[in-house]
């Protein structure tokens, strides 16, 4: 989605730069999910109510999706002259800006370092208690609508298969979260 829209706003832009500024804000919690899941063998409800909610993880994550500070690294970045940061510091910056409203207790503090305030909506991109079986399809629709666009212009096979890939995996994360049977005692929504 990134690519597709600032792709089409900013005269000079770096796709790979976009592409990296789409994935930062979201690296912290999966390099969290990794670890706490896969190394450490610690059950999911355990990651999201205890070692998610510690002060450490929730400062990173926070900081990662700082519109302030997204905004700050994209225009230093464009008045130096660097497309690639200008490129990726836009790109975090809508990824922040696209997460606002789909948070409801998970809510980012997207005004750091000025506010610690927390826009809670009442909409959730997971959660079905708010809407997030809706709130996934129509994201997924606008993943694969973007994906179509982009694949039409002159991309190479590599973009292409990529578009794909990413296409895929949002059919298929929706299926595992909304559509099958969630494993016993783990609410629909939750699966990564």
């Amino acid at each position: 989605m990134n690519v597709a829209l600032l792709g089409a706003l900013l005269p000079a832009h770096d796709p790979y730069a976009i592409v990296a500024g789409a994935i930062a804000p979201d690296l912290p919690i999966m390099i969290l999910y990794v670890r706490e899941r896969w190394l450490r063998r610690r059950p999911e409800a355990e990651i999201w109510s205890v070692v998610y909610q510690r002060r450490f993880w929730q400062d990173v994550i926070h900081g990662a999706h700082s519109l302030p500070l997204a905004a700050a690294g994209a225009l230093i970045a464009h008045a130096a002259g660097g497309v690639w940061a200008a490129s990726f510091f836009a790109s975090v910056f809508l990824h922040a800006l696209c997460d606002l409203p789909v948070h409801v207790h998970d809510a980012h503090r997207h005004f750091l370092p000025f506010s610690h305030y927390r826009f809670k909506s009442r909409i959730s991109y997971w959660d079905v208690r708010y809407h997030g079986r809706g709130v996934a399809l129509a994201e997924a629709c606008l993943v694969t609508a973007c994906a179509v666009y982009l694949a039409a212009d002159d991309v190479g096979v590599f973009a292409r298969v990529s578009l794909a890939l990413v296409v895929v995996f949002y059919a298929a994360s929706y299926w595992r979260s909304f559509v099958r049977r969630p494993a016993a005692g783990a609410p629909a929504g939750t699966a990564l």
